[in-house]
């Protein structure tokens, strides 16, 4: 058994390059998703007995993987691509986003008691990291899971695992659903477009990695110094309700606006190979079989997402004849992120909503966090 701060986190190097390999030479993989893959894989190293399934070194990546990942990928995002988007398709993704923050309430409060029969008194939290994917994406589930401080790792598994199968079906449902949808809702016609480069391949300078991380370690420093100060001076409010990673978020997404950092190449990759330790640690805790088990009840519970988001984006955009395209694409830039738009929009071939899809999928990775935890008090007070 490996059991050796260091003997581990190579073995988690061993195992994500291994997966990377698997990724890139199977085209099976990539159906199944890198994140299962690392998760499965470090889950039989766990179960088997190769490494312990309780160790200092899994705390220690949880407590730092993920709010290191947040501000890579949050320094990426540009204020100023919103410009992009304009008014119509900003209004819509917001209306996407209502519409997956409403879903998720009515699923919370259909499946509160079964939340409560694994979570107790925290069962209202569950719905947080789903309300965050739904607007955002993967970060966002990561960051508010952490965030709540929800610790059944069990249950994380059957739950990104569940998120991850919901792609599919989705992706599907737009791309073959528009074409009827047409018929009775506004869809304007493709513009002429001059399709531009989407963005370059990012290079390895060491010099701009170091001050990534010196910068990301700084911002954790200052929301952990933040959230310990709020505490200290105003114990029992509602101020120390608020986590570090919030903070975190805002100071990411100010400081990614200055000219300087954003020349500062790196922070996609950085974002990854943080999460991808993050996923070693929580797959080694897991025990698989409980996993598998709490997987259909979860399945039911984003079933009842989607359905509400559709059918609310839908009724309102036939209300105020909403243009089918932007409401399509709001719909997957809400869930499934920017590469996703871009999938999708050139499948449609709708390269003129390429650049706002995209644009406003980064605006849902910087308000997933706060709608996250907006929803999941509102549902314990709703409950309560």
């Amino acid at each position: 058994m490996f059991t050796e701060n260091f003997e581990i986190i190579l073995l988690f190097f061993a195992v994500i390059s291994f997966c990377l390999w698997m990724y890139e030479r199977f085209y099976w993989v990539k159906k199944v998703s890198l994140i299962m893959l690392i998760l499965f894989v470090c889950g039989i190293l766990g179960n088997v007995g190769i490494i312990p399934t309780r160790h200092v070194v899994y705390d220690t990546l949880n407590n730092y993987c993920v709010p290191l990942a947040v501000v890579f990928i949050l320094l990426g995002v540009r204020i100023s691509d919103l410009k992009k988007t304009g008014w119509p398709m900003l209004c819509t993704f917001m209306l996407a986003s209502i519409a997956s923050f409403i879903g998720c309430l009515l699923g919370g409060i259909f499946l509160y008691n079964w939340f409560e029969s694994i979570l107790q008194a925290d069962a209202w939290k569950v719905v947080g990291p789903y309300i965050g994917t739904y607007i955002g994406g993967s970060i966002n589930f990561f960051a508010l899971w952490q965030g709540l401080e929800i610790h059944d790792q069990n249950l994380f598994v059957a739950a990104n695992a569940v998120d991850n199968i919901t792609f599919f079906p989705i992706f599907l449902f737009w791309v073959l659903a528009t074409e009827w949808l047409s018929k009775y809702m506004y869809c304007s016609e493709e513009e002429n477009y001059d399709q531009q480069e989407q963005g370059t391949e990012e290079k390895f300078i060491l010099p701009h990695i170091i001050n990534l991380f010196l910068l990301a370690f700084c911002i954790i420093y200052c929301s952990n110094f933040i959230k310990t100060t709020c505490n200290r001076i105003f114990p029992d409010t509602w101020i120390t309700k608020i986590p570090s990673i919030l903070y975190t978020t805002t100071f990411a997404i100010i400081l990614a606006q200055f000219s300087f950092i954003q020349k500062w190449q790196g922070t996609k990759n950085l974002s990854n190979l943080a999460f991808y330790l993050f996923f070693c640690s929580v797959g080694a805790m897991i025990d698989i079989k409980q996993a598998i088990s709490l997987a259909p009840i979860l399945f039911v519970f984003v079933l009842i997402v989607i359905v509400v988001q559709i059918l609310i984006v839908l009724i309102f955009g036939k209300l105020f004849r909403i243009d089918l395209r932007m409401i399509a694409t709001c719909s997957i830039a809400a869930k499934l992120g920017p590469s996703s738009v871009m999938a999708f929009t050139n499948t449609k071939q709708w390269h003129s909503l390429v650049l706002p899809g995209m644009a406003a999928a980064l605006l849902g990775y910087a308000i997933g966090n706060y709608f996250g935890f907006a929803g999941a008090y509102l549902l314990k007070f709703v409950m309560q």
